[in-house]
């Protein structure tokens, strides 16, 4: 026997909450730095209502800006924990990389002002209790099992992308979600990150691909 349909006032409801949760995440993000578009927050934050995950990791944080959206979905969900790793260090963030103009930047900027700056912006979202961030490299950062969103953007170098799928992918749910930034990075005329894409490919199921400040894709795992 089929569940008798719910009145419309309860979907209404329910549209009504996801969209002040997304209101309000996107006005979080917008005072973080990063390079996150409002339209990738935007389909994280849909994912992530959609799903209602209990474990999101992400591989690469900086500012936040991507973080922060998804951390306000599971504050109003009331569940879950967004566990951010990234090593806010110069000499880790130039691992490998090519690219002088990349080597320069990443080799000079104020990590540690960056996440000082988060921390304080996550306090004052009172998501701290809902965000971990753990100070350390993709390699070094303890293992974190049942993972039902996985994001990587880290050092997109063509060794650490790779490792970062090998590590991390595996400790997704199955039928969990990867995320994955920068899928055409180009330095010297290499695309450093093909080599994690194809793994992707031939390991998960591509749901989607995205165009927008970069070019990122959506995988399940199977």
């Amino acid at each position: 026997m089929l569940d008798s349909p719910m009145p419309i006032s309860h979907y209404e409801s329910i549209e009504s909450k996801a969209l002040h949760v997304k209101e309000y995440a996107i006005a979080c993000m917008n005072q973080l730095q990063g390079w996150c578009s409002q339209e990738k927050a935007s389909i994280l934050i849909d994912l992530a209502l959609k799903i209602q995950p209990q474990v999101i990791v992400e591989i690469g944080v900086w500012g936040g800006k991507s973080l922060v959206p998804m951390a306000c979905v599971l504050k109003a969900n009331q569940k879950g924990i967004a566990y951010g790793i990234d090593p806010w260090s110069n000499e880790a963030s130039i691992e490998e990389v090519i690219h002088p103009d990349n080597k320069s930047y990443w080799g000079q900027v104020d990590h540690e002002a960056v996440k000082l700056g988060l921390v304080h912006k996550i306090w004052d979202f009172g998501l701290q209790d809902t965000i971990e961030l753990i100070q350390s490299t993709s390699e070094d950062a303890p293992l974190i099992y049942d993972i039902d969103i996985l994001h990587i953007d880290g050092n997109h170098s063509e060794k650490t992308s790779y490792f970062d799928v090998m590590k991390w992918v595996p400790l997704v749910k199955k039928g969990g979600f990867i995320i994955f930034d920068d899928m055409t990075w180009y330095e010297n005329g290499v695309f450093t990150t093909a080599r994690a894409v194809e793994w992707l490919n031939e390991n998960c199921m591509k749901f989607a691909e995205f165009s927008d400040i970069a070019i990122w894709g959506i995988w399940v795992k199977l």
